[in-house]
């Protein structure tokens, strides 16, 4: 068992199947159990959506947190590639950094704290009026579970950005200017962002299912806030690898610079065909240096955030203008 796995990780893995369908597992079974409430307390499937959505929400968190683990394992080799230190040193600090991104006393708090919350600004008054009390505890308690796990999952997703920045504060190689490892961990965030969008986009479908949908300035205040969240959490970063990248270059490119003029001098002083095929693979990696892509993102995956992040968005501002959601 990995020391640094969470108590997330190791209540799926209970399931002995691979984490992505332990979830899928996980959600059927919760989702069954809500079947059979209804069926016997209820009599009837009016809440059904508002349980197979919550049920979604708490194995996909899970399974996000598990998957994030995974990919956080990958950055190690290129962290070695791109930290300009000792081994010894480089691993020293990623395992400190692991073992604060995916700190269970943290995740814990952060998940109680984030559902007291949600508890003391009444979002957990969905409008519901059961005949059955037990169906009314029950969906409440989906309901905390899922914003639990959803508070310990965004520990987590901030814990990785401050990752980035204390990263920006180490030295890097210089050949990180011309590798596709920091364009890989720039795309590795907008994985990650898409991922926490995709949530917050069901979050918004389960209120949408609730007879009182966003209708208090409390719930609207509260869904819109995590889209600011998303927002910074896919620009910081992001911005983060980019300054990296920026000083790095300036810094590099300024001792690049002094023995390419010294190999310069050397080749009209001795110009053999040696010393000019020297200079002329300097030139081609300098040019090269110089015309590299700053930005460690693409066109592509900002659309899909900016798409993801905006409907939701759209859908706030309806019920506040219009009143559209019921």
């Amino acid at each position: 068992m990995n020391s640094h796995e969470t108590h997330l990780e190791r209540t799926i893995s209970l399931i002995p199947l691979p984490y992505y369908w332990a979830g899928t597992f996980a959600g059927e079974v919760l989702f069954l159990i809500s079947v059979i409430i209804l069926t016997f307390f209820e009599k009837s499937f009016e809440y059904i959506i508002s349980f197979f959505i919550l049920s979604t929400l708490i194995a996909l968190q899970i399974v996000f947190v598990a998957w994030a683990h995974e990919k956080i394992r990958y950055l190690r080799d290129i962290f070695i590639d791109m930290i300009e230190l000792p081994r010894e040193e480089i691993l020293k600090w990623y395992e400190g950094q692991e073992a604060n991104i995916f700190n269970n006393k943290m995740m814990v708090l952060t998940g109680v704290s984030i559902t007291v919350f949600a508890h003391l600004l009444g979002l957990d008054n969905f409008g519901f009026h059961p005949e059955s009390h037990y169906v009314l505890i029950f969906i409440k308690f989906y309901y905390f579970l899922a914003h639990y796990v959803m508070g310990a999952s965004l520990y987590t997703l901030i814990a990785t950005a401050f990752m980035v920045y204390k990263m920006g504060k180490l030295p890097l190689r210089v050949s990180v200017l011309l590798s596709k490892n920091i364009q890989f961990k720039g795309v590795l965030y907008s994985k990650f962002t898409l991922c926490a969008a995709c949530v917050y986009l069901i979050w918004g479908f389960f209120h949408m299912s609730t007879p009182s949908g966003l209708s208090t300035l409390q719930s609207k205040l509260w869904f819109s806030s995590f889209a600011v969240l998303l927002c910074a959490y896919f620009i910081l970063p992001q911005y983060s690898l980019h300054q990296m990248m920026i000083e790095t270059k300036k810094e590099k490119l300024g001792m690049f610079s002094s023995r390419l003029k010294d190999k310069a001098e050397e080749a009209i002083r001795n110009p053999t065909k040696e010393n000019a095929s020297i200079l002329k693979n300097m030139l081609d990696i300098q040019c090269q240096l110089d015309e590299m892509c700053k930005w460690p993102f693409g066109y592509y995956e900002i659309l899909h955030i900016v798409l993801i992040v905006i409907i939701p968005l759209i859908v706030v501002a309806l019920e506040i203008k219009f009143g559209v959601i019921k």
